[in-house]
């Protein structure tokens, strides 16, 4: 069993870079062989480019995003850590999942156009923040900044997902940090 980390959050202290260490060190700590992919620090290039537009006969995978997808096809297992700007990921998520999940690899689509789910049988586990508080993100915002990842993009490939957020992310406290870290340990517990 492999875990895929995807990481989306720029090198600057705050919430998710907390979940991050949290989460590495339960991982380690509990002998799981994984693979960090930090966007960021990757570099990533989340721009759709024409010749990678697949709904307009684009028909290229970059090299970069072969990788990557070997990467997946060869994981069971993968955390997402992301914030909530805008009730969204981050452009760059959404644009790593508009390049890795694609038409043949990630989905198809039966003669009746019905999806055919490709990646069935792995799980994905979403660590998300926000500023706003927890109740308002579920209940006026809906989750939907954690939806548009886990249901609507990974979930239309056969990925089970759970999510957890963490809501009113504006100063990060030793307590806070402590609370985080038993939350982010209960979660994985259950995710393995």
């Amino acid at each position: 069993m492999k875990t895929l980390v995807i990481y989306a959050h720029p090198d600057t202290p705050a919430h998710c870079p907390w979940i991050l260490e949290c989460v590495e060190r339960w991982l380690k700590a509990s002998k799981q062989g994984y693979e960090l992919l930090d966007l960021y620090k990757m570099k990533y290039d989340p721009i759709l480019h024409e010749d990678e537009h697949y709904t307009s006969g684009g028909r290229t995978v970059s090299p970069v995003n072969q990788r990557i997808q070997k990467k997946v096809a060869e994981s069971s297992h993968f955390i997402f850590i992301y914030p909530i700007w805008w009730n969204s990921p981050p452009a760059i998520l959404k644009g790593f999942l508009e390049k890795i999940v694609w038409p043949r690899f990630a989905f198809r689509f039966s003669k009746l156009g019905i999806p055919v789910k490709l990646l069935r049988g792995k799980k994905a586990l979403l660590f998300t923040t926000s500023s706003s508080p927890a109740l308002i993100f579920h209940t006026w915002f809906m989750a939907a900044g954690a939806w548009t990842v886990g249901r609507d993009a990974l979930g239309f490939c056969g990925f089970k997902t759970r999510y957890c957020h963490f809501g009113n992310c504006k100063v990060l406290t030793e307590k806070r940090k402590m609370r985080m870290e038993r939350k982010v340990i209960r979660r994985l517990s259950r995710f393995f």
